[in-house]
């Protein structure tokens, strides 16, 4: 979709949903080891020494104006060099000036296939939320699980579980936090998927959802997005947003679920 199809009032709401997600991320920064999330008017800047994946290692929300686009692109490739790590761009409607993929391109950067889809589920103080299958418990991650849920995450999204006790030792702190909430699935009292969620204001955002391949098509993600959605409505959270690939199963299934996508962010990154 492109940017010009936005009006004012939906490129200020895109800018809000971004700027509330990052947000809601800045107490697990202050206590995880690592992560960092650096929020500024002119560009919000996450990084995570335990993921170095684009996802968690990223720069969004640049507005800038045509005069000083070109700096904020070189602090931001400084930024990520000084870490040993790509500098990655995120370009949602709400970035500014306009031709910043153009100016990016001139720097070296390569844009990337994939777009990431936004969704929302707004509304959500009103939304008749479906009672969740039977056969699924959702148990809330405490300190006795941590080092579970951080083993499914890993194999969920195929990454080594040897870092599994160094994730938990990550995670460890967040668990105190009243904003942030970590799930764990389970199916005949065998753990099999996590998610997580966290809270800025009246806005609720997904994260961390996995489900191990064993469990998949079985209503593992469904009812941990239920209890997610019910603890978020009794927080007071009206909106609750998420992202994944556009045009996957997941982001249907969401749809058909109450969600739509509000809009895509362009990847690009510097090789």
């Amino acid at each position: 979709m492109h940017f010009s199809q936005f009006s004012q009032d939906e490129i200020a709401r895109i800018a809000a949903m971004e700027w509330g997600n990052y947000a809601a991320t800045l107490p697990a920064a202050q206590v995880t080891v690592g992560l960092d999330v650096v929020m500024r008017e002119d560009v919000v800047i996450t990084r995570s020494e335990l993921f170095p994946s684009p996802d968690a290692n990223h720069a969004c929300l640049l507005r800038a104006t045509p005069q000083t686009a070109d700096a904020l692109i070189a602090e931001v490739i400084a930024y990520f060099r000084s870490k040993g790590l790509p500098a990655t761009v995120f370009l949602s409607p709400a970035c500014t000036p306009a031709d910043l993929p153009a100016r990016l391109t001139r720097q070296g950067f390569v844009k990337q296939e994939a777009e990431e889809a936004w969704i929302a589920l707004e509304h959500l103080l009103d939304f008749d939320i479906p009672a969740p299958f039977a056969h699924v418990v959702v148990e809330q991650v405490t300190p006795e699980n941590v080092h579970t849920f951080a083993k499914i995450f890993l194999t969920a999204f195929d990454m080594p579980v040897d870092f599994a006790a160094y994730m938990a030792q990550l995670l460890a702190p967040s668990l105190n936090l009243p904003t942030i909430h970590h799930y764990l699935a389970l199916v005949d009292e065998q753990p099999a998927g996590v998610m997580s969620l966290l809270r800025y204001e009246n806005l609720g955002v997904f994260g961390s959802g996995g489900v191990l391949p064993a469990y998949r098509k079985r209503g593992v993600a469904t009812n941990l997005t239920i209890r997610a959605a019910v603890d978020a409505r009794a927080h007071g959270v009206d909106t609750l947003i998420g992202q994944t690939k556009a045009g996957t199963a997941l982001e249907q299934l969401l749809c058909i679920a109450g969600f739509r996508r509000v809009f895509t962010r362009t990847c690009y990154t510097l090789p």
